[in-house]
């Protein structure tokens, strides 16, 4: 039963627009208003206090103009209007319906008066005081027009007096109203304008607290949250996993030579050239230390690591940085390591492979500089 409604609800609300979706659960909200007027109409029609023609009207205008304004959501037609809910044409059509019904309702026209406020509720998270205060308008004039139709065709059957006196108590309640609405539908903008800006500066406190302030890679503090996740997924998938530890050869006479300002500029530099050698979006970058970097590549193998390491190698010792007219030389030590979890039932952890990859560029170190070099975990 449930996947018949659902099947249902995917034809007449389809889900693959979200903002027409809610626009078309508004509109059969909008529906189920109509169908509790109908039902009040009814009652009143029972109970001898309105005329059949309401009721006769009731049941041509409402599937009318349902149809019609469901159609145009459905084409898409709703689009080309300025407020694609189709609000105040929802509301407006709601209230010549409920005209009509006035109409007709001889002695019981006072307590149908509310159901003026039932449909200006539609637009209460949508209008503003502006388009309340039009609509309070637009709903005065159709009363009014009521008015004046009792003058010319039944002068002697209607109690003016209480007419005009039904006339003045809407007026004061519409505009209270239209008050009141507008500031709960302003109240409503400035949440959701205060929510979205509250989301934007989580994102970027959230993105300040993961990224090196000098050169936009991520920090240490990414490492602990991520790379746990990134072993574990790739446990779970069978899939290499690889990491890669570097760092700059020699940087400290580098920094003791020519200063903290040429170190800082060479380490921006050097994650340039870096991320130009990794796969964008996959390999994540990490500012371990100091001018020590941690590259995680998730789904490398041995031989795609060790290849990677060697073009960031080459593209390190290829760069020109000039200071105080002089070319200062750089390169990088690299370590590596790699493990597949689809060769062996043994298991590993993020601190063993950090491990692992810093003991590679202690090799790398010792025994040369400028250099890629391995270290892979013993599998028994």
């Amino acid at each position: 039963m449930n996947g018949l409604i659902q099947a249902f609800l995917k034809k007449v609300i389809p889900p693959d627009d979200s903002r027409q979706a809610l626009r078309l659960r508004r509109f059969f909200m909008a529906l189920a208003i109509y169908g509790i007027c109908g039902f009040l109409v009814y009652l009143a029609y029972r109970v001898d206090v309105m005329d059949r023609q309401a009721i006769v009207g009731y049941v041509i205008a409402m599937p009318l103009v349902n149809v019609v304004f469901y159609t145009i959501f459905r084409t898409g037609l709703n689009l080309r209007a300025s407020d694609p809910s189709l609000t105040i044409q929802q509301i407006c059509t709601g209230i010549i319906v409920a005209m009509y019904g006035m109409y007709y309702a001889n002695e019981a026209r006072g307590l149908f008066l509310l159901v003026y406020i039932l449909i200006l509720v539609f637009g209460i998270y949508r209008l503003n005081t502006r388009q309340f205060v039009f609509l309070s308008f637009f709903t005065l004039v159709t009363y009014g027009i009521n008015i004046v139709l009792f003058y010319t065709y039944y002068p002697d059957d209607v109690n003016f007096t209480i007419e005009y006196f039904q006339l003045a108590v809407l007026s004061i309640v519409l505009l209270v109203f239209s008050v009141m609405a507008g500031n709960i539908s302003s109240l409503r903008r400035n949440l959701v304008s205060n929510r979205a800006m509250l989301k934007e500066s989580l994102e970027k406190i959230k993105h300040i607290s993961i990224t090196d302030n000098l050169t936009g890679c991520y920090n240490r503090l990414y490492t602990s949250e991520n790379l746990d996740r990134e072993v574990n997924r790739s446990l779970r998938y069978k899939r290499s996993i690889s990491l890669a530890m570097f760092d700059i050869d020699r940087f400290k006479s580098v920094n003791d030579t020519y200063g903290h300002q040429c170190g800082d500029r060479i380490l921006v530099e050097l994650v340039n050239r870096v991320t130009s050698g990794t796969r964008k979006k996959v390999d994540w970058l990490v500012r371990y230390g100091g001018d020590e970097f941690l590259l995680v590549m998730p789904e490398a193998g041995g031989k795609q690591a060790f290849q990677t390491c060697q073009r960031i190698r080459k593209l390190v010792e290829e760069m020109q940085i000039e200071w105080e007219g002089r070319v200062i030389p750089i390169t990088v030590s690299i370590g590596f390591t790699c493990f597949n979890p689809a060769e062996t039932a043994m298991s590993v952890d993020a601190e063993q492979l950090v491990k692992a990859a810093d003991k590679a560029l202690y090799k790398a170190k010792q025994t040369g500089r400028n250099k890629v070099t391995a270290d892979f975990i013993k599998i028994d």
